[in-house]
């Protein structure tokens, strides 16, 4: 769980040092973070639909900055692999 969330905060660093992206493309990414940070304090509770929801979102928008951001998808990239790791 430590590395999930050490990718998040990768994650983050590399959408404030992110130049021209789209406030829309921002805004979903911001809230996948917070999608995964609400799961991580509420575990017991999680199901695995939440769980594919986030992941399918994560590796959209990996595939969507691949060439126009390529460090920002590769950051997100990080995030799936800690995020399917935890059992997520």
């Amino acid at each position: 769980m430590k590395n999930l969330k050490n990718s998040l905060e990768q994650l983050h660093n590399e959408l404030q040092n992110a130049k021209s992206l789209d406030a829309e493309s921002e805004e979903m990414l911001l809230k996948l973070m917070n999608d995964i940070h609400a799961i991580l304090e509420r575990k017991s509770e999680n199901t695995s639909e939440e769980h594919s929801n986030i992941l399918e979102g994560l590796k959209d928008s990996a595939q969507k900055f691949e060439v126009s951001h390529p460090e920002l998808a590769g950051a997100i990239q990080i995030v799936i692999n800690s995020f399917s790791n935890i059992g997520a």
